[in-house]
């Protein structure tokens, strides 16, 4: 299933290494702003200044991000999903490219920022199978997923769920099945929002973190085409 997340201290050290690699390498990243909330948007690392870095946002016309505004950054570095949380200094068009500079990050993150970042499930619907505790079952089709929870879409229409309902979810990551036990938090329409209640595990090989590593990887791996 692909290498673990990376642990917190193999990132945290030298954030401005990092950053300046990614510069120097274009690498593709995905911007998420937080509050006010936003979709993520593809992005390129472009360049490293001590106290800031810029990026050039590829996915346009891009929504317009105050100054301020609260981004989550996400990115691969050697393979590995990396994340951190900066404000937004700047946004200026350069010809037809849509730059952004942020605040440069005193720590970047492969764990405690990930907690609540979802990560979309990509072009290709990735089915998830869920069973009640009576015996139910049902099929649905994966939105986003983070280490705390899933948001799931039902085509055929939502079963009936109640709040506090535990299920058993399974579904196929990088061809490897994994089941994981969920709360049911949130009815939307034919979308329901589930909590992992080992979402405060901490050993890195639990299958949730297992899951989000895989499609983040896959994630970044398709904006890089």
């Amino acid at each position: 299933m692909g290498g673990l997340p990376l642990r917190q201290e193999s990132v945290g050290a030298d954030p401005e290494r990092i950053v300046a690699e990614c510069c120097e390498d274009r690498s593709p990243a995905v911007v998420t702003p937080l509050r006010p909330a936003g979709p993520g948007l593809r992005a390129a690392f472009f360049r490293f200044r001590t106290e800031r870095v810029e990026l050039e946002l590829t996915d346009l016309p891009a929504p317009t991000i105050g100054e301020g505004t609260l981004c989550h950054v996400s990115f691969l570095h050697r393979e590995e999903p990396v994340i951190f949380t900066a404000p937004l200094r700047e946004r200026r068009l350069d010809g037809e490219h849509l730059r952004i500079r942020l605040a440069m990050p005193e720590q970047l993150s492969s764990e405690a920022e990930r907690v609540a970042f979802r990560i979309p499930a990509g072009n290709d619907p990735v089915t998830v199978d869920l069973k009640g505790d009576d015996g139910a079952a049902w099929q649905a089709e994966l939105v986003n997923v983070s280490l705390s929870g899933t948001l799931l879409y039902f085509p055929a229409g939502r079963p009936m769920l109640m709040p506090d309902q535990v299920v058993e979810l399974a579904v196929r990551v990088a061809e490897e099945p994994v089941r994981l036990a969920a709360v049911v938090r949130r009815l939307e329409d034919e979308r329901v929002a589930f909590f992992f209640p080992d979402a405060s595990a901490s050993d890195s090989a639990t299958p949730i973190r297992r899951i989000v590593a895989a499609l983040e990887r896959d994630w970044h791996s398709q904006i890089r085409r």
